[in-house]
């Protein structure tokens, strides 16, 4: 497995730390969803538990190799949601305490991954402190967040934080055309996924470039009155209301650029801001009543085009 071609300046940094026995013992890769920064942990905790690694890589062949493409090196420990959208809860990380405090089995270092580290409650967060205070030696922590600000800054300021911003558009387009064989529809397909290519090859390999063409399209019947807002509201409900919820954020912000800074109106700002309330409450475990929350986002849409 490698990482990205566009996080080549990451990897070779990171990799010069190795080298050096520098490489701190928490990191924070932050940026924005879909650009592979959990495939990059996944590619530096191999680099890291690797016997013999080759050209600054894991060789793939060693006994450490080979636990880590069967998923079972003692080593590794990956923590992860049960489902996507919930709470990591504070049981798991009182595991990692566990996990860290004792010695290597085999013999080498031991690597930890939280991704998406914002998914932890305050109580996991407070409980991984201690751990970010008081390193176990030989043991890193890699954290993986798409929105850091969530996360408390106690924790923030103890881990190396790594920035994976958004690649060239040429760059992305180039290796979409590489991994797809395919050309057409490209400049859309960036504008539809914010220039973020893993998000940018699901649309592409999926039905969802065509959902949210149909979005984009319901969008325009209710700012030109053809379709109420309460009709749109059900129609949302078909597609996951995360996702959806960014691509309406994604039209709103579209305009205020193009505005510009001027031309903008103080209610678009106001609905940005709502819509990443609207976000947080539909990743929280408060349970929102989805059909209420597209019912008052559609009317809100409505006054904001008319």
């Amino acid at each position: 497995m490698m990482y990205y071609p566009w996080q080549r300046n990451q990897w070779q940094m990171l990799d010069g730390l190795i080298e050096m026995d520098r490489l701190p013992h928490a990191m924070m890769l932050c940026g924005p969803a879909y650009i592979g920064k959990q495939q990059f942990a996944s590619v530096l905790a191999g680099r890291l538990l690797c016997e013999k690694p080759q050209a600054g890589f894991a060789c793939g062949n060693c006994k450490q190799c080979l636990l880590l493409a069967a998923k079972t090196h003692p080593d590794l420990l990956w923590l992860l949601p049960e489902e996507e959208g919930k709470a990591i809860r504070i049981d798991p990380i009182r595991s990692l305490g566990q996990f860290v405090s004792k010695t290597a089995l085999q013999r080498g270092r031991k690597v930890v991954v939280i991704s998406p580290a914002e998914s932890m409650n305050l109580n996991a967060a407070n409980a991984l402190l201690k751990n970010l205070e008081e390193p176990a030696p030989g043991t890193h922590v890699i954290l993986v967040s798409h929105e850091p600000s969530r996360l408390p800054a106690t924790v923030r300021s103890r881990c190396r934080m790594i920035t994976f911003p958004v690649p060239p558009l040429s760059e992305v387009e180039n290796w979409l055309t590489q991994v797809s064989g395919k050309k057409e529809n490209l400049s859309e397909l960036m504008d539809y996924a914010g220039g973020r290519p893993l998000l940018a090859l699901q649309l592409l390999e999926s039905d969802l470039l065509e959902n949210r063409r149909t979005f984009e399209r319901l969008l325009d019947d209710v700012a030109v009155g053809a379709m109420n807002p309460i009709a749109a509201a059900e129609k949302c409900l078909s597609s996951p209301s995360v996702m959806t919820v960014d691509w309406l954020y994604s039209r709103v912000a579209t305009q205020v650029r193009n505005a510009g800074a001027m031309g903008a109106s103080p209610l678009q700002f106001r609905f940005l801001d709502k819509l990443v309330q609207v976000k947080s409450r539909l990743l929280s475990s408060a349970n929102p009543n989805a059909s209420l929350l597209w019912e008052e986002l559609m009317m809100d849409w409505q006054r904001l085009t008319r």
